[in-house]
């Protein structure tokens, strides 16, 4: 009887060395591992599993055109095997190509029934490529698999938000937060941070701001988190409750990235909020009675005060008043002691000429400021010189710098340093071309005393590409309204002091900028700015676009914010403007609403009937007859909102001085941009609730980019553009003109 023959269980040397490089893989041994797998592969080149290892070994060590190259030849291989298909798009994602990664994980998940992981992370990939309801039907998918998924449910909250379903959205978020385990830190704070965008997007800013503050307090060095915060922030006038807020506020003046004035109001708000400052403040908002020690202590000493006082202009009419009477009670002191509080006079001192001086100034001050800077000895030589400097800037003063202590050095780069950087620069900017026009020169005159508007930081940001960038701002746009480049070549029309700039800068990948204006003074500031900020891609010319006819160069995108509407004729100005777009070029432009700017119309007819002059002492006048109740129509006080142009006095001068201003409806607008061959895109909502207004009322997709719509929604809301239009529109290519 023969044997029988038993099966052998001895491995092949290529199976072995497999085994091993699986074993020095899990031991963190990449080279032992490499070198272990093509040993395998010597044996069999086509080892499917051998090659997905070696692309996972190429990975680990970020070599990701060998991982490609491994992963492509295992799914060559095997080409129905879901792992080696996961791997492989992952790949793709990681590259960039996210179309050949959607296509993969599409593969893995067909290949293995109730791969959750491969339709959410095909999710991810179609969210990245602005496919929105794909991505919510791989999300969807993904959690009829794993109902707790927490990026599948993170994703689809994304998507939701995007669609306009905010409630949805917030249902989303709260279940991914729900599934995400506690110790899971930045993601809870990420996904907390949606609740909150979600919460502002469905009305709810109260309870918004405080999940907002609560991701930023979880995540206490995410900056990502605080610059949402602190953009959610701008213009409210209620917070949360609570001392852990404040602290907030205090991180995030402190923030080199974020935009001081979007703090203001909420920094107003949360000083209110607090008893014993309340009571200071209502002695020095009467202005009769002298504060007492401890009140005094109470405001001078406020650390959030203080960092308001610094870094951005007050915005709260209640707190102005109450400041300005304090600096007239410290000033009249000071003629007769020098206890002054250095710190704190400083702080007030840099909060002057943030807000240029536009605070009001009695004859008994201006007296009393007389005696102080006469007598300039050592003892209290800087109290009274920060005095001053409450009243015009020391760049106006003749005094010797050298011995400063530090509560002042900042005063002097303010004051002093940063307006002799400027005056230097803008003698060095080049004209590109004459100022003739006789509006045109009225205008820069105006820009010249007050360039507008001045701003402290903004900060850089991730800008993205142009596209999908734009894609941001208008989702309803189709394929082919989108202009031809990721990395547009820009005009900023009107560059002013330079905000608008670095809003463009920090929005959109550029490949160059021209940044024009009329006034030399504007063009200063905005050169020593973006130098501060790094930025060194930007042209900045003198220049009148009324005079740009002769310009050979054409652009992708124009941008032109708040400019032609102080034109004699805004018609010929967007006329010039729409020439020098490339065919398909994007144009935005901020043009004034003449709904929303109805009480304007009021102050201009009180300013003129009172024969206010556009002076300094004229516009600290009319401000405090607003503030103070000395106007009989109560619609005026609107203009004191935290969001208007109030605060400061160029800006408040471009408000209701300007020299030059034509306002529009946007039936008006319509009509403009047909005669210059101009296809009308779309608007910019400042308020995401607003916007979710106008779809109920107006669902068709067509009324995104019907003005007419938008007409009628603003005449039922006169203030949802908040008086400025951010209209966004596009050169036709069968009407571009050369």
């Amino acid at each position: 009887m023969a044997k029988s023959v038993r099966p052998s269980t001895k491995k092949s040397p290529s199976a072995k060395a497999l085994q091993t490089a699986v074993e020095e893989l899990n031991a963190g041994n990449l080279s032992q591992a490499e070198f272990a797998v093509r040993l395998a592969l010597t044996a069999r080149p086509d080892d499917g599993d051998a090659l997905n290892l070696l692309g996972g070994i190429a990975l680990r060590k970020g070599n990701l055109t060998e991982a490609l190259s491994a992963l492509e030849r295992a799914a060559a291989a095997k080409p129905r095997d879901a792992g080696v298909h996961f791997n492989l798009a992952g790949i793709y994602r990681r590259r960039g190509e996210l179309e050949k990664a959607v296509e993969h994980y599409d593969i893995a998940s067909r290949a293995r029934r109730g791969y959750a992981d491969a339709e959410t992370l095909k999710g991810e990939a179609l969210k990245e490529l602005g496919e929105w309801q794909r991505a919510i039907g791989a999300y969807q998918t993904a959690l009829q698999y794993s109902a707790k998924n927490a990026v599948a449910l993170n994703g689809l909250g994304q998507c939701l938000m995007r669609a306009g379903d905010h409630e949805g959205a917030v249902k989303a978020f709260t279940a991914s937060l729900e599934a995400l385990p506690p110790q899971d830190t930045l993601n809870r704070a990420r996904v907390l941070a949606n609740v909150g965008r979600a919460l502002l997007r469905t009305g709810a800013g109260l309870d918004g701001l405080r999940v907002l503050a609560d991701a930023a307090a979880l995540a206490p060095d995410n900056g990502e988190l605080l610059l949402l915060l602190a953009r959610s922030l701008r213009h409210v006038r209620v917070i949360p409750e609570g001392d852990g807020f404040r602290q907030v506020l205090l991180r995030l003046f402190e923030h080199e990235e974020v935009d001081p004035r979007d703090l203001a109001s909420a920094a107003a708000a949360a000083l209110k909020a607090d008893p014993a400052f309340v009571k200071s403040l209502r002695v020095l908002s009467s202005g009769s009675t002298p504060i007492e020690a401890q009140q005094l202590l109470e405001v001078t000493r406020n650390s959030l005060l203080l960092a308001h006082l610094r870094n951005a202009p007050v915005t709260d009419g209640q707190l102005e008043l109450a400041l300005t009477n304090l600096r007239r009670q410290l000033t009249l002191e000071a003629v007769k002691s020098n206890s002054v509080d250095l710190e704190f006079v400083s702080a007030l001192a840099r909060q002057a000429f943030l807000n240029e001086y536009v605070w009001g100034v009695t004859a008994e001050e201006e007296t009393a400021l007389t005696e102080l800077i006469a007598d300039l000895s050592a003892e209290g030589r800087w109290s009274r010189l920060a005095l001053a400097a409450c009243y015009t800037p020391w760049s106006e003063h003749h005094f010797e710098a050298r011995g400063a202590p530090a509560a002042v050095a900042e005063l002097i780069r303010q004051q002093i340093g940063e307006p002799a950087e400027e005056r230097a620069l803008a003698a060095e900017v080049p004209a590109l071309s004459s100022v003739t026009d006789s509006t045109s020169l009225r205008v820069r005159a105006q820009y010249e005393q007050n360039p507008y508007p001045r701003w402290v930081r903004v900060g850089p940001r991730a800008p993205r590409p142009f596209r999908r960038a734009l894609l941001d701002r208008l989702p309803h746009l189709a394929e082919h309204f989108l202009p031809p480049t990721d990395t547009p070549r820009v005009l900023i029309a009107g560059c002013g002091t330079g905000l608008e700039t670095m809003n463009v800068i920090n929005a959109f990948e550029v490949a160059s900028v021209l940044a024009i204006d009329l006034s030399r003074a504007s063009l200063g500031y905005a050169c020593r700015k973006l130098k501060e900020q790094g930025v060194t891609n930007v042209d900045h010319r003198q220049a009148d676009i009324l005079a740009l006819g002769h310009l050979e160069d054409r652009f992708d995108l124009i941008h032109s914010f708040g400019v032609i509407h102080h034109m004699a004729n805004p018609q010929r100005g967007l006329a010039i403007l729409s020439r020098l777009l490339k065919p398909g070029g994007i144009l935005f432009l901020g043009l004034y609403s003449k709904i929303a700017r109805r009480p304007l119309v009021k102050a201009r007819t009180l300013i003129a009937e009172r024969q206010i002059k556009a002076t300094k002492d004229g516009i600290r006048h009319i401000r405090r007859e607003i503030l103070t109740g000395g106007v009989e129509d109560p619609e005026l006080a609107i203009l004191a909102s935290p969001a208007s142009d109030f605060w400061t006095l160029s800006e408040c001068r471009d408000l209701m001085f300007h020299v030059e201003e034509h306002q529009f409806t946007l039936l008006e607008v319509e009509a403009m941009f047909a005669r210059e061959g101009l296809a009308f895109l779309g608007l910019e909502v400042p308020h995401a609730p607003d916007f979710t207004r106008f779809r109920l009322q107006f669902p068709e997709a067509s009324d995104l980019m019907a003005l007419k719509a938008w007409h009628a929604f603003e005449e039922q809301n006169p203030e949802v553009f908040g008086g400025t239009y951010r209209l966004w529109a596009r050169s036709c290519p069968e009407n571009s003109r050369s």
